[in-house]
């Protein structure tokens, strides 16, 4: 079966992210300036500058004539996956950030995803209802101190598959049933699944200590380069 080489970089916000803001355009300017939270906007900045970095790296425009393109699913509306016009044909996009950590894909003529998550909760326990009835009865068995990793892991292999598809959290995560943290990574099955009835191919990615990621192709399975 033919593969797809998926280009993957990763990057931390840090004191020279600001000096990235030359690489964005100037909608992706004052969409930076209108987010109220520093560590948001070092995300955003640092994660539409390394977008374009990568692209060029792997296509060829230089960085200061990629456009990005972002057409809602749903509702249409600018926003959503980020695709880009190269020579070589349209380069789809996924970036995904997480406490200061920032994660892109890019393929040519493939449609992905990527998610980055610190292995942390933001509430005090971990959102089980985004967990299927199979996902539940395996993370119940988890011993309680490793149930925050297990379910990141459920959900950065869930968040991948859904931005790939472009559904987002448009579709309830629980509808998806993704292989145990122990097992590798695949979709078992999808109640209700949203057209297109496409395959999905979904690997897990090293995103660093403390972190967790995964990463979705649609159609066509993945090389991971990066």
């Amino acid at each position: 079966m033919n593969t797809v080489q998926c280009l993957l970089r990763q990057a931390t916000v840090g004191p020279g992210t600001d000096d990235l803001l030359g690489l964005l355009d100037p909608a992706e300017r004052a969409r930076a300036a209108g987010l109220r939270h520093a560590v948001s906007r070092a995300e955003f900045v640092l994660g539409r500058a390394t977008a374009r970095l990568l692209v060029a790296e792997g296509w060829g425009p230089a960085p200061s004539t990629i456009t990005f393109r972002a057409v809602c699913r749903t509702c249409a509306g600018p926003h959503g996956r980020l695709e880009v016009a190269t020579p070589d044909g349209v380069v789809h996009v996924s970036v995904s950030h997480s406490a200061g950590r920032v994660a892109v894909a890019a393929a040519l003529g493939v449609r992905c995803g990527v998610d980055v998550e610190k292995i942390a909760l933001r509430g005090a326990k971990p959102p089980v209802t985004a967990l299927s009835t199979v996902e539940r009865a395996v993370f119940d068995a988890v011993p309680p101190a490793g149930r925050t990793a297990a379910f990141v892991r459920y959900w950065t292999r869930k968040e991948a598959v859904l931005k790939a598809t472009g559904d987002g959290l448009t579709v309830a995560p629980a509808t998806l049933t993704v292989s145990g943290p122990t097992e590798p990574p695949r979709v078992l099955s999808w109640t209700d699944r949203p057209a297109p009835e496409l395959p999905v191919h979904l690997s897990d990615v090293d995103a660093g200590e403390g972190f967790l990621g995964a990463l979705a192709t649609l159609e066509v399975p993945h090389t991971v380069i990066g």
